[in-house]
């Protein structure tokens, strides 16, 4: 599949410029592995936040509260089999066991590697991939760390712009050649064409 018509949302920075290629060659091989049917790189503005919460609604996974009560906020209920958190699937891959701790699981970050990687393939048919560039702490901090996360749920994106600074600001932050951490995630439900998308899509 070829990838060389990416969809851009951002009405003031220049994205495209601003991604270096360490980063770029990243989104691309993932897109691939994952199959997916677009690229959209997030810039963490308005109208990004009102396009995709809008999705939601229309989708089923938001429902809109009483915007007199309370503006610019939604419900969303999960599946009741989902769980954030399945402790005896949670697993530290570091380099060495003991460094994982006494109670926590452990697996070679080699091997985890290429389990998960055989996850992945194809996940996302169907479906957009968001580039998600966020920062924890203040972008202008020495000490801020840059994640750069690609997720096929416009959910995350949204609560991300919520949780931390994310979009055009970080980008920028990183530059041509900053370091970056690369995060991956998928609802893990690849679309087939014609099937109708799940408000919250969960395997029981």
């Amino acid at each position: 599949m070829s990838y060389e018509s990416v969809e851009i949302r951002n009405d003031s920075v220049p994205i495209a410029n601003a991604v270096h290629k360490g980063l770029a060659t990243w989104v691309m091989e993932t897109a691939a592995l994952c199959n997916a049917d677009s690229i959209e790189w997030c810039d963490g503005s308005q109208s990004e936040w009102d396009r995709l919460t809008g999705k939601l609604v229309d989708s089923g996974t938001f429902t809109r509260l009483n915007p007199e009560l309370h503006p610019n906020s939604f419900l969303a209920r999960s599946n009741p089999s989902d769980t954030a958190r399945v402790e005896d699937r949670t697993f530290i891959c570091s380099l060495r066991e003991v460094d994982a701790g006494p109670t926590n699981n452990w697996h070679s970050p080699d091997l985890m590697r290429r389990k998960l990687t055989d996850r992945f393939k194809d996940c996302m048919s169907g479906r957009t991939m968001y580039v998600v560039p966020f920062c924890m702490g203040p972008p202008d901090s020495p000490l801020a760390l840059i994640g750069v996360e690609l997720t096929d749920s416009p959910y995350v994106v949204v609560n991300m712009r919520i949780m931390c600074h994310m979009g055009a600001e970080v980008l920028q932050r990183l530059g041509s050649d900053g370091d970056f951490i690369p995060c991956l995630h998928s609802v893990g439900k690849p679309l087939a064409e014609g099937e109708p998308n799940l408000p919250w899509p969960c395997n029981e």
